[in-house]
């Protein structure tokens, strides 16, 4: 019976913390702080300090399983009084938020190292599916309420630039920003600069539909702007943040059919024609998410609009609803690569692919393709993704709260 009413009290202290009284809670707090003292400080604590926290410690868990609160009230003064005259007892504010920092950050990189990580999709490659960055122009900003409710439930942000000089767009580069986003910079002729929160590709595309990117047969142009014309007044949409489990390839092979995320080792992406600017956010990532399209061993041809796996027509519901090409889906389907234009691209119109299933299971070859195929640059261009890129499925849309939040097919 005692041990059942020490379960139920503890239960009651930890995971009903909330709910119970404030003196217990205060209670099991000092223990917890007199427990924490003496483990930290035991090499340096006299006999006579480190019998005292014991005997403290002990009276209040024996108040605590009495439910005696005039008792723990008392004792828990008792120990504050004492604290003061024991070097170290009284912790500054500062210190334990630090090491509340400090615990969060190793529990978050232990997680996302072995089980879980985070991963914001940068390009249109797999929508519908699931949605990159996207820029779409507006006539006029909303005002913050607006702003705030369209961040919260769409992930998307404003931003407006006006021109105070004549100046010239001389580069524009994307990079990084706090570990999870991409940002691209504009930088004008007159040292200005504008940042914008999406990636390359979708800012081209911004910058093409007003004018001020023409490609011309001589090379690429971009645009000028006058003092008081607009650079940018555009939403853009965030791309969905997924988290990625690291662990699940570990009990089961991948599938066919499934979304996953893998890294570029070893993967020429860069490898396609510097005309092909619609694409040129896709090139030199670090990260790819595609859908696993084919397995080791799978011979593998596209046959507008179907993709053929060992001479039939892909049946995994995924793939599948790609090549129907039926709303919201591309109309094309898959599209193949022709040679001639793409000499060195992996999956052409001369015929079928065969993926390797070598003995080395870290060699073994798996195609990744796009659900956007007319927007992706994949495994037809740049060939297989090796298993040692594999890092793991797609499993959870964690934000925006879109009709994409949740399982991810």
């Amino acid at each position: 019976m005692k041990h059942l009413k020490s379960l139920l009290y503890w239960l009651l202290d930890n995971a009903l913390a909330w709910f119970t009284p404030s003196w217990r809670r205060n209670g099991r707090e000092t223990i917890a702080a007199l427990t924490r003292y003496t483990n930290y400080n035991r090499h340096t604590l006299t006999g006579e300090t480190l019998e005292l926290c014991d005997s403290q410690k002990s009276k209040l868990e024996a108040a605590l399983l009495r439910w005696d609160k005039e008792e723990c009230v008392r004792l828990v003064k008792q120990v504050e009084i004492q604290g003061e005259a024991m070097p170290g007892y009284k912790r500054g504010a500062v210190v334990e938020m630090v090491e509340s920092f400090m615990v969060i950050m190793v529990i978050f990189l232990g997680l996302r190292t072995y089980y879980v990580q985070p991963f914001r999709i940068p390009t249109g490659s797999m929508q519908p599916s699931l949605n990159g960055i996207i820029v779409h122009p507006v006539n006029e900003v909303p005002g913050l309420a607006g702003q705030a409710w369209d961040m919260l439930t769409l992930g998307s942000s404003y931003v407006e630039a006006t021109a105070d000089t004549t100046k010239s767009i001389i580069n524009i580069e994307d990079h990084p920003k706090y570990l999870l986003f991409t940002e691209t910079t504009l930088t004008f002729s007159d040292g200005s600069k504008v940042n914008i929160p999406s990636a390359k590709g979708a800012v081209m595309q911004y910058l093409k539909e007003q004018g001020k990117f023409i490609e011309t047969p001589n090379g690429i142009r971009l645009g000028t702007y006058r003092p008081g014309e607009t650079i940018i007044r555009a939403r853009v949409d965030a791309g969905d943040m997924i988290l990625v489990n690291r662990v699940a390839y570990h009990f089961r092979a991948p599938q066919r059919g499934e979304t996953f995320v893998f890294d570029t080792r070893g993967i020429n992406t860069s490898m396609q024609a510097p005309s092909a600017v619609r694409m040129s956010d896709q090139q030199s990532g670090t990260h790819y998410i595609k859908r696993l399209c084919g397995l080791p061993g799978d011979t593998l041809q596209v046959a507008e609009p179907f993709l053929l796996v060992n001479g039939q027509a892909a049946a995994e519901p995924t793939i599948a609803r790609v090549a129907a090409g039926k709303a919201p889906f591309n109309p094309e389907g898959y599209q193949t690569i022709n040679h001639r234009n793409q000499p060195l691209a992996y999956m052409t119109d001369l015929g079928p692919v065969h993926l390797q299933n070598t003995a080395n299971p870290a060699m073994r070859e798996y195609a990744a393709l796009g659900d956007n195929t007319t927007n992706s640059l994949d495994s037809r261009y740049w060939g297989p993704v090796r298993q040692f890129n594999i890092i793991g499925p797609a499993s959870f849309t964690l934000w925006p709260f879109t009709s994409h939040w949740g399982c991810i097919e």
